[in-house]
């Protein structure tokens, strides 16, 4: 074929890449559902605000991209194979721990774009974030690992050090608390990767942990631990001295069946993910229910298997595992 006739070749090509990109810029978009609850006429106390995925945050396709998607067909792109833990950097970044998927994924809310930290890890539960340390736990290798936030590793703790299984993972301004499942504990450990000490032991009683998965921590200190297989919230001071604990095994509302992740928002509310019934149950400090919020399904707002779970400013983000997104829920007050 000459020249020529391969640019007359193109030209209908062209015009059909033109056609179907001034069509796409043309269809409606339907309007976006406002999911709330609890539900009207009640005042509203959480509202569904987004899911987020690496997807979501691409930003908008330049022309010459859209030219290429209908010439070539979508590039591939990242995704979420399992994200669990989730920690909002100082930054305002959010970090989300993937499973199996050996990264952190990094989102910037404040414009599109999105990367990805890659960690030598099979199975990353926890993740946690001070200063320029990004600090994440790999359940199966049973290690804290200790990263800056560009990926460059700083320091590692291990089945030498007494880790077992580490899973959920909290930090203040100066330590970590680490869930060690297997060992039925928290491990206090400084930034430099010093252990300060642990609580906790095998059991049932006040202070004993029977499959404990995550934590959560308060702007005034107190722990928050899921002790999963005891069905139940227990709360610690700072040094990890026991103070009360809530919850028991059930399949209602305010009920625990597999608890899992869990944060408190600004006015002290505990939320707590209950994966296998894909909701999220906020209580106060006494173990009063107050609100559920999602359901089951793949539509905006509904929960597969939902995990993590963290929460800054009163933005509620909640690791939905199964659909392999972080859904974003806003507290708007306590209506109480």
């Amino acid at each position: 074929m000459s020249g020529a006739s391969r640019v007359r070749g193109a030209v209908p090509v062209l015009t059909l890449c033109l056609g179907l990109v001034t069509a796409a810029s043309a269809w409606p978009q339907p309007p976006a559902e406002t999911l709330s609850w609890p539900p009207a006429p009640a005042a509203a106390r959480v509202r569904f605000l987004r899911a987020l995925d690496p997807m979501a945050v691409r930003g908008k396709p330049s022309f010459f991209s859209k030219m290429l998607t209908v010439l070539i067909g979508d590039r591939e792109t990242p995704s979420m194979r399992q994200p669990y833990g989730i920690a909002v950097g100082p930054d305002r970044k959010i970090y989300v721990a993937d499973t199996f998927g050996r990264a952190i994924h990094v989102y910037d809310l404040k414009k599109p774009g999105y990367s990805s930290i890659r960690v030598d890890g099979d199975s990353l539960i926890g993740v946690a974030v001070v200063g320029v340390g990004l600090y994440v736990t790999d359940s199966a290798s049973g290690r804290v690992i200790a990263l800056d936030t560009k990926g460059r590793p700083r320091w590692t703790l291990g089945p030498s050090d007494g880790f077992e299984r580490p899973t959920g993972l909290v930090a203040s301004a100066d330590r970590l608390f680490v869930v060690d499942t297997k060992r039925a504990r928290v491990v206090i450990v400084d930034l430099h990767g010093t252990i300060l000490g642990s609580f906790g032991e095998a059991g049932s009683e006040p202070g004993q942990f029977n499959y404990p998965t995550n934590i959560a921590r308060s702007s005034d200190g107190r722990l928050y631990v899921t002790d999963t297989m005891n069905f139940r919230v227990q709360i610690f001071d700072a040094e990890g001295r026991h103070l009360s604990e809530f919850g028991h095994l059930g399949d209602g509302s305010g009920d625990f069946d597999k608890p899992k992740g869990i944060a408190v928002d600004s006015g002290g509310h505990i939320y707590v993910v209950e994966g296998l019934n894909d909701v999220v149950q906020v209580f106060d400090d006494t173990g009063r229910l107050l609100l559920v919020f999602g359901k089951s399904g793949t539509r905006a707002g509904e929960l597969y298997l939902p995990s993590g779970i963290a929460i800054t400013s009163d933005v509620i983000y909640v690791a939905d595992s199964a659909n392999r997104r972080v859904a974003i829920f806003e507290y708007l007050g306590d209506s109480r």
